[in-house]
């Protein structure tokens, strides 16, 4: 490892693919994109063609071969990728049978609704509800919770089976295999050598039981899916293969890690012991909290899941998300016309000390965690004659803060991990005083990166730790520089008065249809 100097990292995305040099600092001192945007063939589909993705990342490699000195001295690649999209293809010749399927798309809608009156799966849970009291197993209380939605890769599964009889009957015969876009890469990059996904990726599909670590044959059966489809489910930082030396200037370059977008962000965090959370805030916002080695739930409908697994190790994690973040700063400012940008509502809301009794709710695309309503619709309350553009643009941020300060403190009271910490990134967190409402509002310090790729940087993070490029979790730890850091400033009385008035402001939006 003495020559090695840089650690590739592959983030893709929903609408590019994005390739990353990491030096031995964890600096990132090259990054290229290629902008792959999806299909939209008809309403509620959201579809990419596989060949085009392969494609882009065979472009994003070449651009990297551009110094061939430094093509020499990549220790290791990493892989980091949305979760949850899939696609089928022919075993024999690698040859997509089907697009790949985002986790976005809608179409399996129905499957889904018919699934959740499956008498069989209507026993399944009924049972589970028994054994989960009397017990207290968290997999048989998980289990009855269970709800199938389009987000569970089984209902868009079925769905494109069912649809098509003569690709079910190829899947049958073991002629067809099924992986997670890290899966398509890494058995594209490999020759078509190696059929492997990770565990983080393995459980955002809905198919992989993360307490038993094991492919879920009573879901897959309920549903007719043939088991023979699904790759083998290593480590995260396991042995990935080999990239082929003709992609990468005639060397080969082992590919040792593979990991879901936000579980790659949260490591990217240094995030590595319970209670510390990450939140990536851009078009919405992703709030991960490290839960440690058990899995847990909350029973308002948090499900774990596998954050990663090192070393035979497996880390859980808890994630909540509120679905409008920089897409509702867009809207205030192309639909209402109060700000253009995070960093424009920021200076407004700065103009004033605080929402002089303005309370915004930032839910126009429903509730999700701990409400869970669909349809409710965003809201402002406490609007006098001496309101002004300042206080309202302040009682968004302090509502989009909220929003994360009441999935935190949900999930702290579901499952008495207490939060430590609080690491931020992405455009939305360009905001102080959002991260200033934040911290005093959860009473915890929050940090923000100086680094917005931490997706990236996680999966470059695991990658070098399992070829020794970093010695341990410490000298990760020690690389992190330039954090921003706010700390809790509000008083406790003013700050149980905003939070009661808060609650009392969701429950009236809630009671709206």
């Amino acid at each position: 490892m003495a020559k090695a100097q840089y650690v590739l990292s592959i983030d893709s995305g929903g609408s590019g693919i994005r390739a990353f040099l990491l030096d031995r600092k964890g600096k990132i001192v090259e990054r290229q994109y290629e902008k792959t945007p999806p299909n939209i063939p008809i309403a509620g589909a959201l579809e990419h063609d596989p060949e085009v993705l392969w494609k882009a990342l065979l472009s994003l490699l070449k651009k990297i071969q551009k110094d061939q000195q430094v093509v020499k001295e990549i220790a290791a690649l990493g892989i980091c990728n949305q979760r949850g999209s899939f696609l089928l293809w022919e075993k024999s010749t690698g040859k997509p049978l089907t697009p790949l399927i985002s986790w976005a798309d809608v179409r399996s809608h129905k499957t889904a609704e018919a699934m959740n009156r499956n008498p069989i799966w209507q026993i399944i849970r009924f049972v589970s509800t028994i054994v989960g009291r009397l017990t207290n197993h968290p997999m048989m209380i998980a289990t009855s919770m269970l709800k199938f939605t389009t987000d569970h890769a089984t209902c868009r599964l079925k769905w494109v089976l069912d649809e098509n009889p003569e690709l079910k009957q190829r899947c049958k015969k073991g002629e067809v295999l099924f992986g997670t876009l890290d899966t398509w890469f890494i058995y594209k990059l490999n020759g078509g050598k190696r059929h492997l996904t990770d565990s983080s990726n393995a459980v955002a599909t809905g198919m992989f039981n993360p307490f038993q670590l094991i492919w879920n044959q009573p879901i897959l059966t309920i549903f007719g899916i043939p088991s023979n489809l699904f790759p083998e489910v290593k480590d995260s930082n396991g042995d990935f293969g080999h990239c082929l030396p003709e992609f990468l200037g005639g060397h080969s370059i082992p590919i040792r890690a593979s990991i879901g977008d936000q579980m790659a962000a949260l490591f990217g965090h240094c995030c590595f012991e319970p209670g510390e959370v990450k939140i990536s805030q851009g078009s919405g916002a992703f709030v991960d909290i490290n839960i440690g080695p058990k899995a847990k739930l909350s029973r308002r409908g948090l499900f774990p899941m596998i954050a990663w697994r090192i070393d035979g190790k497996t880390t859980y994690m808890l994630e909540g998300y509120v679905a409008t973040a920089g897409t509702l700063i867009d809207w205030l400012g192309k639909g209402i016309g109060l700000s253009d940008t995070p960093k424009v509502l920021n200076e407004l809301a700065a103009q004033a000390d605080d929402t002089e009794g303005v309370v915004f709710i930032p839910t126009p695309t429903g509730a999700r965690f701990p409400y869970f309503n669909p349809r409710a619709k965003a809201s402002v309350i406490g609007l006098s004659l001496a309101s002004h553009r300042r206080h309202v643009a302040r009682a968004v941020l302090e509502g989009i803060s909220l929003s994360l300060y009441e999935i935190l403190e949900g999930i702290q009271q579901d499952t008495k991990v207490k939060i430590k910490e609080i690491k931020v990134d992405g455009g939305v967190s360009q905001s102080d005083i959002l991260l200033q409402c934040l911290s005093n509002f959860s009473d915890v310090r929050v940090d923000r990166a100086p680094e917005p790729d931490m997706t990236a940087t996680g999966a470059a993070y695991l990658a070098g730790l399992s070829v020794g490029f970093w010695k341990n979790l410490e000298e990760l730890k020690s690389l992190q520089k330039g954090y921003k850091s706010f700390e809790p400033k509000m008083d406790s009385a003013q700050r149980v008065q905003k939070i009661e008035r808060w609650k009392k402001a969701v429950a009236a939006t809630l009671s709206i249809e």
